[in-house]
C-alpha cells in the first residue's frame, strides 16, 4: 500500500536549502524545515495536525473575546483599559494564529516538498 505522506530525512534538506528546476537553470532557495528531523513523516503529520488544531482553537477564542468587547461598545457601555489591552492582544493573536500557523504550510509552494504544501510563489 502506497503512503500519501512522502518519506524524508534530515539529509534530504541539506544545509536548509532545496532545489527545483526552472526552464533555463537550477535555482536554490533558502528553506526552513522545522520538523524534518522528527524521524518519520508520521511524526511530522502528528505535529501538523496538533499545531493546526491549536491554532484554530486560539483563533476561535480570540474571536470570542473580540466579539464580546465589540458587543459592549455597540451597547454603549464603557470599556476599561484591561478590555482594550485584551482587544489588541486578541486581534494580534487572530492574525498570527490564522495566517502563520493555521495557513502556514498550505500557503507554502508545493515545490518545497513540505507536508500539505499546496501554494505557489504568489502565496
Amino acid at each position: 500500500k502506497k503512503s500519501l505522506i512522502p518519506e524524508r530525512s534530515c539529509s534530504d534538506m541539506a544545509f536548509g536549502t532545496y532545489k527545483y528546476m526552472t526552464r533555463t537553470h537550477e535555482r536554490r532557495i533558502m528553506s526552513f524545515e522545522p520538523f524534518a528531523c522528527f524521524g518519520s513523516a508520521r511524526n511530522e503529520l502528528i505535529v501538523e495536525i496538533i499545531s493546526k488544531t491549536t491554532a484554530f482553537l486560539s483563533t476561535l477564542g480570540s474571536y470570542l473575546i473580540v466579539s464580546d468587547i465589540a458587543k459592549k461598545v455597540r451597547n454603549g457601555k464603557e470599556t476599561d483599559p484591561y478590555q482594550r489591552i485584551m482587544l489588541g492582544l486578541s486581534l494580534c493573536d487572530i492574525l498570527l494564529s490564522f495566517f502563520y500557523v493555521f495557513l502556514g504550510t498550505w500557503m507554502t509552494p508545493k515545490e518545497t516538498g513540505w507536508l500539505w504544501a499546496v501554494g505557489n510563489t504568489a502565496s
